[in-house]
């Protein structure tokens, strides 16, 4: 399955509170942890911004490239 495919699957099992949350995105925002979560969940590579500190975990979560190509079209 391509990373496209995978956000198209989490998108079909996404609630409507989820999904208008993902068409507010503006493209540098962070992932919030549960939408990460449900994309890696659902086979989207999602990658890790920083580190919080030494025992925390990462600062964000990046968008994958596919989720804003997916994202823009629905919104076009």
């Amino acid at each position: 399955m391509n990373q496209r495919d995978a956000v198209a699957d989490w998108w079909a099992d996404a609630d409507e509170p989820t999904r208008r949350r993902a068409l507010r995105l503006a493209e540098d925002d962070l992932l919030p942890e549960d939408m990460q979560r449900g994309l890696a969940m659902a086979g989207v590579t999602v990658i890790p911004l920083g580190r919080s500190g030494v025992d925390e975990g990462p600062l964000g979560y990046l968008q994958p490239d596919a989720l804003v190509d997916f994202l823009a079209e629905l919104r076009n």
